[in-house]
């Protein structure tokens, strides 16, 4: 490639391949990453706007036709319907007060339906054997329960299948996978979790501060703040380059010489 070069005055711009593939490789990360924290950001104030928003709302009876999750998220509901207690998942990995555990997952069949939604009845310790599973007692009547409206747990990762395939209940899970258990179960599913509130524990602790609280999570500020980062990197990039490029000219300074 050839380096082309124009001159104004005593400074002379000298065009080099190598700085404008660097620019335009910067541009294009700076430019990109920028727009990706404003998307974030931007979902993150819709996300706190409709926590604050539901978290404000009457508590109303969960029923079957409520198969939209943003509308439900962070509700408080009511749910009559029956446990499933001999398909119950337990969610790894979980710790409360630094001990090891596993929180509680039960499908229930809501009232007059066959639609069913996972309920966080509680987290419950690890023993000192994996290979023991602990007691996980339940009502096997219908039931009338309050809880409050949450997303799947996430992970970051999906390693493989989220847990064993097979018969064999209850069911460890490294993650949760909504369309694995209906194919594990049979059945039909809303997209979300109630976590338990009121009603009986079963010896299960119900602590659900970090399912709900969001000091954990980047603000939309936040994510500005970085937006307005990758924007300033992006300038300062445009800058180096013409500094880079910019030299004063080497034909003036060599008539001055002679001058």
């Amino acid at each position: 490639m050839v380096d082309k070069m124009a001159r104004t005055g005593q400074y002379e711009f000298r065009f080099r391949w190598s700085l404008f593939i660097v620019l335009i490789l910067l541009l294009a990360l700076g430019i990109s990453l920028g727009y990706w924290q404003m998307d974030r950001a931007h979902e993150k104030e819709l996300a706190e706007n409709l926590k604050e928003k539901n978290t404000l709302q009457d508590v109303i009876r969960l029923k079957a036709s409520d198969t939209l999750a943003g509308p439900m998220l962070y509700r408080d509901v009511e749910i009559d319907g029956v446990f499933s207690i001999n398909k119950q998942i337990l969610l790894e990995n979980q710790k409360h007060n630094g001990r090891p555990g596993y929180h509680v997952f039960t499908p229930l069949r809501l009232s007059k339906s066959n639609t069913y939604v996972l309920v966080g009845r509680g987290w419950v310790r690890q023993g000192p054997d994996r290979r023991f599973i602990p007691d996980l007692p339940g009502p096997v009547d219908s039931v009338h329960i309050q809880g409050k409206v949450g997303n799947i747990p996430v992970v970051g990762i999906k390693m493989g299948e989220p847990g064993e395939s097979g018969e064999t209940w209850p069911k460890r899970l490294i993650y949760m996978d909504l369309d694995w258990l209906e194919k594990e179960t049979g059945y039909r599913f809303l997209p979300y979790v109630v976590y338990q509130t009121k009603g009986k524990e079963y010896g299960f602790v119900r602590d659900w501060r970090q399912q709900f609280q969001s000091r954990n999570m980047m603000s939309s500020e936040k994510h500005m703040g970085y937006a307005l980062q990758w924007f300033a990197l992006t300038a300062l990039a445009i800058v180096m380059y013409l500094i880079l490029s910019i030299k004063k000219s080497t034909r003036e300074a060599d008539s001055g010489d002679r001058s």
